[in-house]
């Protein structure tokens, strides 16, 4: 048996093209661990180009280039192959290649036999950190080759749609937690499922129990503000984008607008005896409701002015006490008159203010 054979024999590389030299082990101190390296090539003329498919007789040889690759542990010792892998240069579209291995994936740094060993070692009852102490790998590592090996059972008939629809409701007393988690389908309005409980880590079992390439399938998910259905989707859902539904915005928007007011209101609470406070205070619905929808015309008799006053003309009067309080209550209701007019360009606008209250921001 030859020296290069005996060495990949150790290593359980099965590539006939990755060839050892005599003397390539040498010991070095590789992000301050003592560590054992093989220096091995890769070498084997192409039959053709992989980018424009021309012969090799096209093809020339263009140097090398090296990579630096983890391999499982040999006697406790962090091991590595440097592997120099041939470069080509096709003459006629002017690319250049390297050759790929089924020791290692392209564009990685880790052997497929470690990401092997870490997959099996995932079977066990151990902690991701626990692993890849013993793998010699970061806990990173450990996660991508989880997420690139697991493909879970597929457990429903059913499958999932592009366009995916949550909302949490109180179902009844007798569910784990407090609010029920519904699914809808976003094209159809139809009832997908229910689940009972709507934490997190509940609903990413349900999800789970799709496969990978079906959860890849789902282009949208439309929700509330509520930030574990976001961390969801990103998490199950790699292709999907999250769309926040008009209601739920509407209503962070009105209740932003609400907090602005109570600050102004308490900021104002000592001013004239209280009498502006008590006033803003009072009429907080009015300041609430949209400008579109006040009476201009109709006055009615208001005992905290003593006088008769439309809704308009009110409105006016409370507005006159504080410029942050018109500042805000003006960018409330331009937000409310884009929902209203469907203008997103406007809402955008609002939104990407500099200046834009801290409250409004998502």
């Amino acid at each position: 048996m030859s020296y290069s054979q005996t060495i990949k024999d150790i290593l359980n590389i099965l590539d006939l093209n990755i060839i050892f030299n005599e003397n390539c082990l040498s010991t070095r101190k590789i992000k301050g661990v003592f560590s054992r390296v093989f220096e091995g090539f890769l070498d084997e003329t192409p039959e053709c180009c992989p980018h424009c498919e021309e012969k090799d007789t096209h093809i020339i040889k263009w140097g090398y280039t090296a990579s630096l690759i983890k391999v499982p542990a040999i006697s406790e010792y962090v091991t590595y192959v440097q592997l120099k892998k041939r470069r080509f240069l096709c003459k006629d579209c002017k690319s250049t290649f390297v050759l790929d291995t089924p020791f290692v994936s392209r564009n990685n740094s880790i052997s497929n036999n470690l990401k092997r060993l870490v997959a099996k070692k995932l079977t066990s009852k151990q902690s991701m950190s626990d692993i890849s102490k013993q793998a010699n790998v970061s806990t990173s590592t450990v996660y991508r080759v989880l997420k690139e090996w697991y493909q879970p059972i597929q457990k429903y008939s059913y499958s999932l749609l592009a366009v995916l629809c949550f909302d949490e409701f109180k179902s009844v007393k007798k569910v784990a937690g407090s609010m029920s988690f519904i699914i809808i389908d976003g094209d159809t309005k139809e009832l997908i499922d229910i689940l009972p409980d709507r934490r997190l880590p509940k609903i990413e079992k349900y999800f789970n129990g799709f496969s990978l390439s079906n959860r890849e399938q789902v282009k949208y998910v439309v929700s509330d503000i509520y930030q574990p259905y976001i961390i969801l989707t990103k998490r199950l859902f790699p292709n999907a984008k999250v769309v926040l539904d008009k209601f739920h915005l509407v209503q962070h928007i009105g209740r932003a607008f609400q907090k602005i007011r109570i600050r102004i209101m308490n900021q104002l609470k000592h001013k004239d005896n209280g009498i502006i406070y008590r006033r803003i205070k009072k009429y907080w619905k009015l300041l609430q409701k949209s400008y579109g929808k006040l009476d201009f015309i109709q006055q009615q008799w208001h005992s905290s002015f003593k006088t008769y006053l439309s809704e308009k003309e009110l409105l006016e009067r409370l507005l006159t006490y504080n410029a942050e309080l018109t500042d805000a209550y003006n960018i409330y209701q331009q937000i409310l008159r884009a929902f209203q007019t469907k203008d997103y360009s406007l809402f955008v606008d609002l939104i990407n203010q500099k200046t834009l209250f801290q409250e409004y921001r998502l």
